[in-house]
């Protein structure tokens, strides 16, 4: 059903990721150089965030569980433990993204803590005034979410050791780094720009396309939900290209990879949480 829906978009983006990576092959080099700007704003912005929605559920799972334990403490013990944590190693983690590029001296932990901590606060009060059977749907999305995100760390670093090739940033400072069209692989070499990790972990928000599926709030939402979450992770490739970690093939592939990947574990999903899913 999911999939059904949205097979028109699948087949534009899988067209167009081919696409890219053709082009890629020929002119990946010519592109990046041409983009490359470690220091442009938009591009520091999205490495530093652009990683979140592939783990954006377990603060959310944390939250659900801290709502729904019915006064059991070890329950809302491990939701706060999720909450509160994952917010706080969020924001520490974007704030070492800006270290590492030299826009901040240091990652203050304990203001990290505060802010996560406030971020955790308002999360869970946004879960509390929902309707518990609505929460109940949100740890079905969430559940997904794990899967998804399994899958990502399997598949995507899998290939990023297979492929071992160089990054464009890497080459260009020095050492013992060259160049390679991604479909001539440095097998087990110590590169790791294809696929792209930050443009695959960007896809975790196509985890939103599920909900036009299962509340009906987002019932009229299919199209805009889609493009929504497509520009996001063509958003991130360019940043990914400016920034000068990777190539236009390294963010196709991720994009094709995490797309096929999606459709793969929908079906899966609808048939294990077919009772949460609202009928068509």
């Amino acid at each position: 059903m999911i999939n059904k829906q949205y097979k028109w978009g699948y087949a534009v983006v899988i067209a167009l990721c081919i696409a890219a990576m053709a082009v890629g092959a020929k002119y990946d080099w010519m592109i990046t150089d041409t983009l490359y700007n470690p220091q442009n704003p938009f591009g520091l912005f999205f490495e530093a965030v652009s990683w979140i929605p592939i783990y954006a559920f377990i603060p959310v799972l944390g939250a659900c569980n801290m709502v729904r334990s019915r006064n059991n403490m070890s329950t809302f013990a491990i939701g706060a433990v999720l909450l509160i944590s994952s917010c706080c190693i969020f924001a520490y983690m974007v704030c070492d993204h800006y270290v590492d590029r030299g826009v901040m001296r240091r990652a203050n932990p304990y203001l990290c803590g505060i802010f996560g901590g406030i971020v955790a606060a308002a999360l869970f009060l946004v879960v509390r005034g929902i309707k518990r059977s609505i929460i109940r749907k949100m740890q079905a999305v969430c559940a997904f979410g794990f899967a998804y995100m399994f899958s990502y760390l399997g598949v995507i670093f899998v290939l990023k050791v297979v492929f071992g090739r160089d990054r464009y940033e890497d080459i260009i400072t020095g050492g013992e780094y060259l160049f390679a069209e991604w479909f001539k692989p440095e097998f087990f070499s110590s590169g790791s720009s294809f696929p792209s990790g930050h443009t695959a972990a960007a896809m975790g928000i196509v985890i939103l396309l599920l909900l036009p599926f299962i509340f009906k709030t987002f019932k009229n939402f299919k199209l805009p939900l889609f493009v929504v979450c497509y520009v996001y992770a063509a958003l991130t490739a360019f940043s990914r290209l400016i920034m000068g970690r990777h190539f236009i093939s390294d963010t196709a592939a991720a994009i094709l990879i995490m797309t096929l990947v999606f459709i793969f574990l929908t079906p899966k999903f609808e048939k294990i949480y077919k009772r949460e899913l609202l009928k068509e």
